[in-house]
């Protein structure tokens, strides 16, 4: 078993180790770790977007599973805003999805605690990693321009608590604006598992 194999079976063993611990039991650097891990997401990701493709395909002339129109596309006594068949997604993501042709989690109905949690699981293990990265990178990258820009040190979990307060300003102003519950949780699951690291 060469040394990739080693650190791609120890992560699949221990999910939740973090870079050092998989590089001290592999014995390898952490920046070899983290790239072993970043190609690992990236074909699972890949492989789980040719299936949504494969599926997309199968289903061109079926109703589109999501329900929700642009302004653009809305009556004039709605322009101000989008029309949303219950999905808990914005009309942005709808199209960055639609433009993608990966679809996001099967809508729901009813929002409920559970759905909130489950898109939210969805956004922070597959979509938002494949696209940004590892939060902790991500998360410690923005704490640094953040922390030049104000003149305070702050730290990756000051960024997660911070972009969930973004999140709780946005419910002030829209408590029915299911995205920022999503949003939210995600925010606060993140910055749980970096303060915990």
């Amino acid at each position: 078993m060469n040394k990739r194999e080693k650190v791609v079976a120890v992560m699949q063993k221990n999910p939740d180790w973090h870079l050092p611990r998989v590089a001290s039991q592999v014995g390898c650097s952490e920046s070899y770790v983290h790239l072993v891990r970043k190609e690992v997401k990236e074909a699972e990701y890949n492989a789980a977007k040719a299936e949504l493709e494969a599926e997309s395909a199968a289903q061109e002339h079926k109703t589109p599973v999501l329900g929700m129109k642009l302004e653009k596309d809305a009556p004039q006594e709605h322009k101000t805003s989008v029309l949303v068949a219950a999905t808990g997604l914005s009309a942005e993501v709808e199209t960055s999805y639609l433009e993608t042709n990966d679809l996001p989690p099967a809508p729901v109905e009813v929002v409920t605690r559970s759905s909130i949690l489950s898109t939210a699981r969805s956004y922070i293990t597959r979509d938002r990693q494949a696209d940004h990265g590892d939060a902790e990178d991500n998360f410690s990258r923005i704490a640094g321009y953040w922390s030049l820009h104000t003149g305070v040190t702050l730290t990756a979990t000051d960024v997660a608590v911070m972009m969930a307060l973004l999140k709780v300003a946005r419910i002030k102003q829209n408590p029915q604006h299911v995205d920022n519950w999503v949003d939210g949780a995600g925010y606060f699951a993140c910055g749980g598992e970096i303060a915990n690291q």
